[in-house]
Formats: structure tokens, sequence, C-alpha cells
């Protein structure tokens, strides 16, 4: 276990207080930040900074852990990109984990499908073992997950067709939706630590892209580099 570690998430679509920076010292959470999620990736680095000063480390952290997605894509942009410049500066380690991962090791419960916003009437899909995807809200199938939870599902920003009674919810009867929208900055912590152990989990400090990219290049190709 790390001596010192600092998280960040910075994946949250919603416009509720999703996204967080949170140092810890063997696991126990010391200074955290929980900041909105739309335009909290402006406010990342002054955070973090203020965040070391008031928890007096003489020396930087031995590990910086943080959400690579899905979520949002200014805010994994932003926040991994921060990661990535601290892990470069510091010389220390770095580790990316799911999302799914994350929410999962918070609630400590490893069966659970994390259903969290994504644009355009959709959602992203986070099972556990499986790759993460997007899904249209109205494609959702009744009983597809025997749990479910995540900001799609639970909190302020939830959508009304997967928090609704049981019998006008998409999600159908038995379904256990599970009182978590996002991960905690300990949940981060154990799913960086299990990541670390198991390989498998381990994921880069660089954005984890469910859909294509919406940028396209021209009709008539790039243009020549200048000369």
């Amino acid at each position: 276990m790390p001596e010192r570690c600092l998280v960040l998430n910075g994946a949250g679509a919603g416009r509720g207080q999703s996204n967080l920076i949170a140092v810890l010292e063997r696991g126990i959470v010391v200074e955290e930040k929980v900041l909105s999620g739309r335009g909290a990736s402006e406010r990342f680095a002054p955070a973090v900074q203020a965040l070391l000063a008031r928890s007096g480390w003489q020396q930087p952290p031995e590990l910086v852990a943080a959400i690579v997605g899905p979520g949002s894509f200014t805010g994994l942009r932003a926040s991994l990109s921060l990661a990535a410049g601290l892990v470069r500066g510091w010389n220390c380690r770095g580790v990316g984990v799911r999302l799914g991962d994350a929410l999962r090791a918070t609630m400590q419960h490893d069966e659970a499908a994390i259903l969290c916003l994504a644009r355009r009437g959709r959602v992203f899909v986070d099972p556990p073992g499986r790759p993460a995807y997007a899904l249209p809200v109205e494609d959702i199938r009744p009983d597809s997950w025997p749990a479910v939870a995540g900001d799609a599902v639970y909190g302020d920003d939830a959508l009304p067709e997967l928090s609704g009674e049981p019998g006008d919810c998409l999600l159908g009867r038995q379904t256990v939706r599970l009182p978590y929208a996002v991960p905690s900055a300990g949940g981060i912590f154990r799913a960086a630590c299990q990541a670390l152990v198991q390989g498998d989990r381990a994921y880069p400090l660089e954005p984890l892209y469910v859909d294509p990219p919406e940028a396209k290049l021209p009709a008539g190709g790039l243009r020549p580099a200048p000369r």
C-alpha cells in the first residue's frame, strides 16, 4: 500500500457534485475537494495545489490514481493530463482505473453494472469483467443486470427512466438499484491498489473513450504541410 496517494476523478458529466480530488495517507483521506461535474476541469490544478498545501506533505505522493472513464470528454482529458504531468514531475507511479471498478470498490459490490450519464439521450454502461460501452436509454431492457449504480440511476442527475418507481422504470423489478452515484476517494484508492496487484485492471493515464471521435477528416484530405 502506498504511504501517500493523490486521487482524481474528472469523469462526471452531470451538473451535480460528481468529481473530486483527494489526498490519502495509508488509505485514509486526509484532504478532499468535491467539485461539480461541468466546468470542474478548470479548477482541478489549483484545487490540487491547495489540497497538497493543507495536507502538510513535505514529499510528493508515491502514487497518483485517476479515473480514466467512461465519462465526460473534457473532464477526462483535463484531469488525466494533469495526473500524467504530476507523475512525470514527481517521478512517482501513476495508475488509471475504470469508473466502474472504482464505484464497485466503493460499494464493495463486485457484480453491479455502472450506468453513468452520457450525451444525446444515452448512458455509459460499465459492467464487471467486460468492456464499457454506450447505450441509448430506450434500448435498456428490463432485468439486464442483477444490480446497478451510478449517476444515471441515483442522485440529483439521475434519469427518470432509470430512477422511477419499479413499475415505470426501464430497469425492471428484478434489478437492484444501489444508492451510489459516484466513487469515493477511498474506493478509487482501493481500485487502484487492486489494479496494481492484478495488472489486468490497470490502465495508463489516458482517457478511455467509449464513443468514436466526432471529428472527421476533411473530404478532400488534409492540407499539405507549410513549407
